[in-house]
């Protein structure tokens, strides 16, 4: 805490300040056309000056842009206009609701409704009209692309380029109630074709991630805000078949088993049981502007895409992203993600080694005021015989913004109990801003566990620096002690210490020919045991990215030295296995990616060099191509060939093919209607996995999902008995309806 104190007197008062601009007020409704001509808007905010973030920081933008501002009783309103001066160049392929639109031409707008530096809503859409919407956290820091809020857009093509009108409900907002709102907006466009992103305005050309950084945007005021008391109901119904094929009891042969509707034993009776077991709910209430109360029953994750198989050639577990949308919102709030751990982890909810745990229910409450922002999560999950009790899992966090910089100081505690077990988080953590380009960070906490013991610590700190230009710095120290485990969380190297030095230069051009940036630094990674102090890992390397200014970037990590310290075999593979001892390894690893300037993107990383006594190579590579807006196709792979001496190998081959590859394929009927496709081939299972999902989304709120699932074994002769063709198939159509009260 003295650190802290010492720390916070450094703070500078350094930022661009402005004096709050009055967002105008309207009497009438707009009609949303997408034209920004009503005679309101002439009276509007605009937001002009724009500049230029890509290819040549700070130059004025090379094209025409204006957004417009203000608002009535229910609604923001925002209309802006992006000019073409070759139309010809306009790009737009994106249709579907949430989907990621950095492929196209887009309009950005930035909120943070709660002037705290720190979180910010965006708002975007592209030439065809397609939304999406996401959280941004801590300056660029942590993104949330699947928070969702009720909003609408509309786009309309004009002779010298697009423009758009956005109407968005304050009740879709969060901010204090007062009789004065004083917020913070940025506006970020894209022209795809000629690789330029522009902002407004654009104060601070140092700092690094100066699209999300809160230096870059205006201070705008609102009165009299409406307290709007909104009640979001959604009900949904499923209906499912699963179809397996099973070892029989005498395991000779296999048998398929084919059940309609899932059952989770919510209750005896068999019919019951299959109605509760695919009904549920999900309320959201909004007591006030500053406060969320989200309520589910019977949570469902159906529709949810299914996961990357994962190729992992290291001795390490790998984190799964979340997906399901529930754990997604204000997902940042819950998290301590400070070094290469997540203290909370909500895939540790729900999954268990892979497979789904019924859960019953949950609640969740988000708020904030006068700097403090605070979260609690609780879900409770059934019972699985033979597998899991039921279990309540539950997080709260508590966060206090501090100074002017965006720092604060957060407390989190997990608790995962069920009647014969229990497992306690508790911590603290701090991201200290000394100036905007110099953060430092610590975090210290421990873990109370049935069956290794309480008072577990861990505790680790940081200092960094964020710079287009000049030498930058990232060192951090962290010790994870033996037993600490947060159930609940995710910590990939436990029982270690770890010092990591990053240091570079870099230098972002403008007006340059052909570059846009340069960097060479050199990285260094000492990992220890904890319980032991014996050498873990090493590895030191020098690094440099080059990126042009159509976008082509290449990276290279050269001369990358590795010591690994196994103190048990290792079975990377079936009859494989690495034995227990030092091992020195010299590599290589170069990357190169095209951009997002053409219709397509090619990304090519390539590993090879020693490994683990034997060599490796391997090659992720990643192409995609956007035929039209009806149309998406991408395809990739990760390819991994190892060779290891033939004392290592136990009645197979010391050449292993790890691998996994994937394609999927995009088609958008319409703006509600689309169809995705995703296969994948993964050579470890030997196992083909596909994946349709059909979605129709007439309206904000309402969503028909139909889902099919297929696993099918290539190497039938893998096991005896001889092993079917399909190993399991499911099909699910889930229905679900937004009511607003």
């Amino acid at each position: 805490m003295k650190f802290i104190s010492m720390a916070l007197l450094l703070v500078p008062f350094y930022f661009f300040a402005q004096s709050p601009v009055d967002i105008p007020k309207v009497e009438t409704s707009i009609q949303l056309d997408g034209n920004v001509t009503e005679n309101e808007w002439s009276n509007a905010y605009v937001l002009s000056d724009f500049k230029q973030i890509n290819p040549d920081l700070g130059a004025m933008a090379t094209e025409k842009a204006i957004v417009k501002m203000m608002h009535d009783d229910q609604y923001l309103y925002i209309g802006a206009i992006s000019y073409f001066s070759d139309p010809s160049q306009l790009f737009a392929t994106t249709l579907e609701r949430d989907i990621a639109q950095i492929k196209d031409d887009y309009i950005e707008i930035h909120l943070d409704t709660y002037n705290d530096k720190i979180n910010t809503l965006v708002f975007r859409t592209n030439p065809l009209g397609a939304r999406q919407d996401f959280e941004v956290s801590r300056n660029g820091e942590d993104f949330n692309t699947s928070w969702n809020t009720f909003w609408n857009v509309t786009s309309t093509l004009l002779d010298n380029g697009w423009s758009a009108e956005f109407r968005i409900p304050f009740s879709s907002l969060r901010y204090k109630k007062s009789e004065t709102n004083t917020m913070r907006v940025k506006a970020v466009i894209k022209y795809k074709e000629k690789n330029e992103l522009i902002i407004t305005p654009l104060n601070n050309t140092e700092i690094g991630s100066g699209v999300y950084h809160f230096t870059n945007s205006y201070e705008i005021r609102f009165a009299n805000l409406p307290s709007v008391k909104p009640v979001y109901i959604t009900p949904y119904a499923k209906a499912n078949i699963i179809s397996e094929n099973k070892l029989n009891i005498d395991e000779t042969g296999y048998e398929n088993q084919t059940t309609f509707l899932e059952q989770k034993q919510y209750a005896g009776n068999e019919t019951l049981d299959k109605v509760l077991s695919n009904l549920g709910l999900d309320i959201k209430y909004k007591p006030n502007a500053s406060h969320t109360i989200d309520f589910t029953l019977n949570t469902d994750f159906a529709e949810v895409e299914a996961d990357d198989r994962i190729i992992n050639i290291s001795r390490f577990p790998i984190l799964l992203q979340e997906k399901r949308l529930f754990f997604l919102e204000n997902a940042d709030l819950f998290n301590a993600n400070q070094f290469d751990h997540r203290l909370f982890n909500s895939r540790a909810i729900g999954i268990q080694d892979g497979a789904p745990i019924p859960i019953i229910g949950g609640i969740r409450l988000t708020g904030g005021n006068k700097g403090w922002q605070y979260g609690m999560l609780a879900m409770q999950t059934h019972e699985v015989e033979d597998i899991v009790s039921s279990t309540n899992h539950s997080v709260t966090r508590i966060k206090k913004n501090i100074g002017k910089l965006g720092s604060y100081i957060g407390f989190i505690n997990t608790n995962k109990i069920s009647s014969n077990d229990y497992n306690h988080l508790t911590a603290i953590d701090g991201n200290i801003r000394i100036t905007n380009n110099v953060r430092a960070r610590f975090t210290a906490g421990a873990t109370f566990d049935q069956e290794l013991g309480n008072w577990k610590p861990m505790y680790g700190a940081a200092i960094e620096t964020f710079k287009n230009n000049g030498f930058g710095i990232e060192y951090r120290f962290r010790e994870y002690t033996e037993d600490f485990n947060p159930e609940l969380g995710f910590v990939s190297q436990p029982n270690t210490k770890r010092l990591t030095l990053n240091h570079g230069w870099r230098k972002t051009y403008r007006n340059h020919s052909f570059l846009q940036f340069f960097t060479f630094g050199h990285y260094f990674r000492k990992n220890w045991l904890s319980n032991s102090g014996n050498a873990d890992f090493f590895q030191t390397n020098f690094y440099t990215t080059i990126r042009h200014k159509k976008g082509y970037r290449f990276t290279m990590f050269f001369l990358m030295y590795q010591e690994d310290n196994l103190y048990s075999e290792w079975e990377i593979a079936d009859g494989v296995i690495i034995p227990a001892g030092k091992y020195v390894m010299w590599k290589f690893n170069p990357f190169f990616n095209t951009g997002n300037a053409k219709p397509y993107q090619i990304a090519i990383d390539t590993e090879f060099g020693d490994f683990y006594g034997g060599n490796q190579f391997t090659l992720f590579y990643n192409v995609s191509y956007d035929f039209n807006k009806f149309l998406q196709a991408e395809l990739g792979g990760t390819y991994n060939k190892l060779k290891f001496p033939e004392s290592y190998v136990t009645n197979t081959s010391g050449k292993l093919n790890l691998s996994r590859y994937f394609s999927r394929l995009k088609f958008n009927f319409s703006a509600k209607t689309s169809l995705n496709s995703y296969l994948q081939y993964d050579t470890r299972a030997e196992q083909i996995g596909w994946n349709l999902r059909f979605r129709f989304n007439p309206t904000e709120g309402t969503d028909l999902f139909m889902v099919y699932n297929h696993n099918v074994n290539t190497d039938r002769n893998a096991l005896s008995p001889r092993l079917p063709f399909t190993d399991n198939q499911i099909f699910i159509v889930k229905f679900s309806k937004t009511i607003l009260k």
